[in-house]
């Protein structure tokens, strides 16, 4: 027989399900959310990047954080700037012409992706204020996508807070946060279990370190910057790229969808620049064969000169592979960037000073390199 109480409890165990489900979920968001407090020393998180591609990034932070001598210009971007823009040679060139010492400091990493220069660039105001001039990379047509490091080397809110809309890595970036912050804050109470290492002198690049040196990669091996290539040996490799870059889909109204994080992380860094007074320019190093037309050059114009080495591209003895400039070739790019730089007015001891908003060549097509 039946009792009028069976239906209540029936009901009840249909409902309990869902509250047990509503709870588990409720609880994991909650814990996840918790681990944006757990403190870690930063340097930690750099030293993340140590076994890969990005392991020059720990040197990035050392000269930033650790180094006090000053940095009147930072150049941050992706590998070609890191191949292609020697920092002692583009400083003593600079000091000679100026009589007086300028420091030049090249934090460029591999890879596209403006949200991990902006990281970058944050370290760079909070340790170096008196920079005076911000050069950024530019290539053929805008980046879409998302720095894969940048995830590791964020602030856990600035993650968080990134751009949603249509930001393909948001969701990946921020699975990753619970676990990171974890782990760095184990790593932070029991480093020598992990090894990481404290800052030393003795590990330590040097403040003038020369991004344009060969090196040896944990992920590739030893990369050769000093080696001269052929037409033939370029030219596929080159055209494959050239092929693969695809124009703005959409109208430029609408451009804030297709370009999220270089539209939304270059505009922070030229807001930070400005609130500190630093002036912001940008650099083109061209592929072999193949020097496009910086289709967004009128947006990146906006905020200062674009300086362009299109007349590097004919030659492949000036390049170690389709995209990145070999040393030699580098030395004398930076030579030629320091010379553009006086002649577009820029003076080091004055750190708001205006630069004109106009494309500056490095050198004419069909001029050597100098």
């Amino acid at each position: 027989m039946t009792t009028a109480a069976q239906p209540e409890q029936a009901e009840g165990a249909i409902r309990s399900p869902w509250l047990l489900l509503a709870l588990v979920v409720a609880s994991f968001f909650g814990l996840a959310a918790a681990t944006l407090l757990l403190p870690h020393d930063p340097y930690v998180r750099y030293q993340q990047l140590a076994p890969t591609l990005h392991f020059r990034t720990v040197w990035t932070y050392e000269r930033l954080a650790f180094d006090k001598t000053p940095i009147d210009i930072a150049i941050i971007g992706n590998s070609r700037l890191q191949s292609g823009i020697a920092a002692p040679v583009m400083q003593a060139r600079l000091s000679e012409r100026l009589g007086r010492p300028v420091h030049v400091a090249n934090l460029a990493m591999p890879q596209e992706g403006r949200n991990s220069h902006a990281v970058i660039a944050q370290q760079l105001f909070k340790h170096h204020p008196e920079v005076k001039l911000v050069l950024l990379s530019a290539i053929e047509a805008m980046p879409r996508e998302s720095h894969p490091a940048f995830r590791n080397i964020a602030e856990a809110p600035a993650i968080v807070g990134a751009p949603v809309l249509i930001n393909r890595s948001y969701l990946d970036d921020l699975a990753f946060v619970p676990f990171r912050q974890m782990s760095l804050f184990v790593q932070t109470r029991f480093p020598d279990a992990f090894g990481i290492r404290a800052f030393s002198g003795e590990d330590y690049f040097g403040t003038d370190f020369d991004t344009t040196k060969s090196f040896v990669s944990p992920t590739a091996g030893f990369v050769d910057m000093e080696r001269t290539n052929t037409t033939q040996a370029l030219r596929p490799s080159a055209q494959e790229r050239v092929r693969s870059i695809t124009p703005p889909k959409l109208p430029s109204a609408l451009s804030w969808m297709e370009f999220p994080v270089e539209l939304h992380y270059t505009n922070a860094i030229v807001a930070r620049a400005r609130a500190s007074g630093t002036a912001v320019g940008f650099i083109y190093l061209p592929i072999f064969e193949n020097p496009e037309p910086l289709r967004q050059e009128a947006y990146y114009r906006g905020f200062g000169p674009v300086f362009t080495a299109g007349c590097v591209a004919a030659d492949a003895v000036n390049f170690s592979d389709y995209g990145h400039l070999n040393r030699p070739a580098a030395h004398r790019v930076s030579a030629m960037m320091a010379d553009a730089l006086l002649r577009a007015g820029w003076k080091p001891g004055e750190k708001a000073a205006m630069l004109p908003r106009e494309v500056v060549p490095l050198c004419q097509p069909g001029e050597p390199l100098r």
